[in-house]
């Protein structure tokens, strides 16, 4: 009787190192930061002391053209006191407006939003700048 060797292809085992991909997959995934766009292209002015909220507030957005968005909705000049109003009843007395005026936008703009608000009874105001890059 001759024994015949029969040669075995071994491959190895992909199966821990797909677990392990999937793993780090969803790792990612779940600890990802995503950033908050405004809906409008704008170009925020630096500042040497910019800082970030701590808290939830409204958020409006004004363009180089001067289109304007409140927490992601479009609002004009004619209803921005409505809807500011609506939106401060739903939350605290201590509500910030936080307004990313495009630098290209006119002053006359902004301080007209900042008006609206105090309108309504929103005093604390903050207009959004990024960090100084010029160093």
């Amino acid at each position: 009787m001759a024994i015949k060797k029969q040669k075995v292809e071994e491959r190895p085992d992909l199966t821990p190192m797909i677990d392990v991909v999937f793993q780090l997959l969803i790792f990612f995934m779940v600890t990802a930061v995503f950033a908050i766009t405004p809906g409008l292209d704008i170009k925020l002015p630096e500042a040497e002391e910019a800082q970030a909220p701590e808290k939830e507030n409204l958020f409006i957005v004004v363009d180089q053209d001067g289109n304007m968005k409140l927490n992601h909705q479009s609002v004009t000049f004619a209803n921005l006191k409505d809807k500011l109003q609506e939106k401060r009843n739903l939350l605290d007395n201590t509500t910030l407006i936080i307004i990313q005026g495009d630098e290209r936008a006119t002053h006359g703009q902004i301080v007209q939003i900042m008006d609206i608000a105090r309108q309504v009874g929103i005093i604390d105001q903050v207009i959004a700048t990024e960090p100084n890059r010029g160093g």
